[in-house]
């Protein structure tokens, strides 16, 4: 199995601080313990590129998939911090090569949390290379 997530995840932790921001990306779900703002970024799916299995039914290519999941508490910008965050890090995704399948507001405990939700693909090289399309 082709595996970058834990790299995925230290670009992204990278490009947040970049930005000023010392904010922990998870993989894990977010709960209502988590320091805010919370960035969660998860690969959902994994599976073999069958168009570039070789003769030995080896796996060259990968299609993988990532769920973003971006979350503010602040009283006045929730919304405005959590589509911030997610901008940065949905930049930095698209520069590595993903493509955005889509992104979602989601208003969250009346008001006092905000979190935004997207999910990403990329093909992916069994050496680690992620495919510009």
């Amino acid at each position: 199995m082709i595996d970058i997530e834990d790299d995925v995840i230290e670009v992204v932790e990278q490009a947040l601080a970049d930005h000023g921001y010392d904010i922990h990306v998870s993989n894990l779900p977010i709960s209502a313990e988590d320091q805010f703002p919370c960035v969660q970024l998860e690969e959902i799916d994994n599976y073999i590129y069958q168009r570039t299995v070789d003769s030995g039914s080896r796996e060259n290519h990968a299609v993988t998939a990532y769920e973003l999941t971006v979350s503010s508490n602040k009283t006045y910008q929730a919304r405005s911090e959590s589509k911030r965050i997610f901008g940065i890090v949905s930049d930095t995704l698209v520069g590595m090569g993903f493509i955005r399948n889509s992104m979602q507001p989601i208003p969250v405990s009346e008001g006092t949390r905000y979190r935004y939700v997207g999910r990403f693909s990329a093909v992916v090289s069994k050496d680690k290379q992620i495919a510009r399309r």
